[in-house]
């Protein structure tokens, strides 16, 4: 039996272990959103409970990394830029949040929360990315929202918002904020559409 031969895969795994340990791994940056607080309405407010329900959205935005496209068909991750929840939960929590401070409604909850509630909105994510156009840097948010009747699931309204913006600054902290702004952007706009449409159901 030949030792040195029996040895060498030793040798290999020593040597590449050693090596890893050796390098030292790039950090991972994690990167979350401003829940700043929002002007509250002076009329008041509609006397309905909403709850919201966690949004769902296309796998690859299930995941914490940040995505970046550079064509329509391919997705790219970030593997040491990460959000700090998903995708769909930080939307989750935007849209709560703006309701729950905007004191536009007498009760907002979440759907975990359990409870009887008027009205409930659940939603979807499309977008929430990076888009790379040649030397030109977009971020892009897309989503879509349904409000029903909770006792009946009827659906009361339907609203659908997009923005796509280019970067003020090409890093990773000039993403996060142009992503930031495209969803609050889309946010407001649904968010006011849809109280014209419970204070005015017939409008």
């Amino acid at each position: 039996m030949n030792l040195n031969l029996l040895s060498r895969p030793l040798l290999v795994i020593t040597a590449a272990l050693a090596f890893t340990l050796g390098c030292s791994m790039p950090k991972v940056r994690y990167y979350t959103l401003e829940f700043p607080h929002a002007a509250r309405h002076a009329t008041p407010a509609i006397p309905r409970h909403v709850t919201i329900q966690r949004f769902r959205a296309a796998q690859v935005l299930m995941d914490d990394r940040i995505v970046y496209r550079e064509n329509v068909n391919e997705v790219n991750f970030y593997e040491y830029q990460r959000w700090a929840s998903p995708p769909a939960d930080l939307v989750t929590g935007y849209f709560l949040h703006c309701l729950k401070d905007g004191g536009t409604y007498a009760h907002v909850s979440s759907y975990s929360d359990g409870g009887q509630s008027d009205f409930t909105l659940q939603g979807r994510v499309h977008r929430f990315e990076e888009v790379d156009r040649g030397k030109e840097v977009f971020a892009s948010v897309a989503l879509e929202v349904e409000l029903l009747e909770t006792k009946t699931r009827a659906s009361v309204w339907r609203g659908e918002a997009e923005c796509t913006r280019p970067l003020e600054s090409r890093d990773m902290t000039g993403v996060v904020r142009g992503i930031y702004q495209c969803l609050e952007e889309t946010t407001m706009k649904l968010l006011a559409d849809m109280a014209k449409q419970i204070a005015n159901p017939k409008g």
